[in-house]
């Protein structure tokens, strides 16, 4: 699907589903994800749908699965209410959810606190005690987030070459390093993982981080993947906040520190000349890890 779903279109779906919504006030989200085209449906709904045949795993055996069996979580994640297919000859699948109230982290410009740290710790840690059973293995419909750092080997010194021009390379190189030769997960380790922790997928409200939003990259993995979070959303004090919370060993931090590199240097490399939320993000990112390490 190379053009997004007409109005029309995604009216439909919804009526399809709940036909007690057939006036409601329906618009494009004011972002999308890069695998999923994301509507509003009145102010409490969304309607979320793969981009293409590559994301619809994500949406289906990820997302789906997330939303269905995540509850009573610490923090508020989005809920599931229906799901289908586009017609013919796209096929592809759709969920509506519920929309969380508030405003992604990057979209208000918010600067994480202490307190924030606490909560998301305390909801990762609540989220490493579900059942494994429902979620999926790391696989390239995630991106691999989950894996030992090793399989991310090829690709990320791949994208920091491709960088080379802008970073200092042989220091991204030095910190990649270290993060794939840190100690590894056992495999009987691995948790439930969101996999994607930025601050476009956290949800803030009335000063404080409320809600996580977007997990079809969510996994059964090394539970460390989600400890990016300490260098893609917290700095200073509200990182150590959130280490300290996280009871995260060193090679877990570097393993951490190895996924917020790896990931944004992927990402920058892939994205790079555009104008999607993830450039920006991906260079702040690496320039503060470039900034915060002799």
């Amino acid at each position: 699907m190379s053009n997004r779903p007409d109005i029309r279109l995604i009216r439909a779906l919804v009526q399809s589903s709940f036909p007690d919504l057939a006036h409601a006030k329906i618009r494009s989200a004011r972002t999308h994800g890069t695998d999923n085209y994301i509507y509003r449906i009145d102010n409490d709904l969304a309607l979320r749908i793969a981009r293409s045949d590559e994301s619809a795993p994500a949406l289906i055996c990820r997302e789906q699965v997330a939303l269905k069996e995540l509850n009573d979580l610490s923090l508020q994640t989005p809920k599931f209410l229906a799901r289908g297919l586009l017609p013919k000859p796209d096929n592809r699948p759709w969920v509506i959810c519920t929309w969380l109230e508030g405003k992604s982290a990057e979209l208000a410009a918010y600067k994480a606190t202490e307190a924030d740290a606490k909560r998301l710790a305390l909801f990762l840690l609540d989220l490493q005690g579900c059942r494994k059973e429902p979620a999926s293995e790391p696989a390239p419909d995630n991106h691999w987030r989950g894996v030992g750092l090793a399989k991310r080997d090829t690709p990320t010194r791949k994208a920091i070459v491709t960088l080379s021009d802008e970073f200092d390379a042989a220091k991204l190189r030095r910190l990649w390093h270290a993060s794939v030769n840190a100690a590894s997960c056992p495999r009987r380790d691995y948790t439930w993982i969101h996999g994607d922790l930025h601050t476009g997928n956290l949800v803030v409200s009335e000063g404080a981080l409320t809600g996580v939003i977007d997990w079809g990259l969510s996994a059964i993995g090394d539970p460390a993947c989600d400890l990016m979070a300490g260098f893609t959303v917290f700095e200073g004090a509200a990182r150590d906040a959130f280490a300290n919370a996280m009871k995260a060993s060193e090679a877990d931090w570097l393993r951490g520190r190895g996924w917020a590199l790896s990931t944004s240097v992927i990402a920058l490399a892939h994205y790079r000349g555009g104008d999607t939320p993830i450039v920006a993000r991906s260079r702040a990112i690496l320039q503060n890890l470039l900034a915060e390490t002799a």
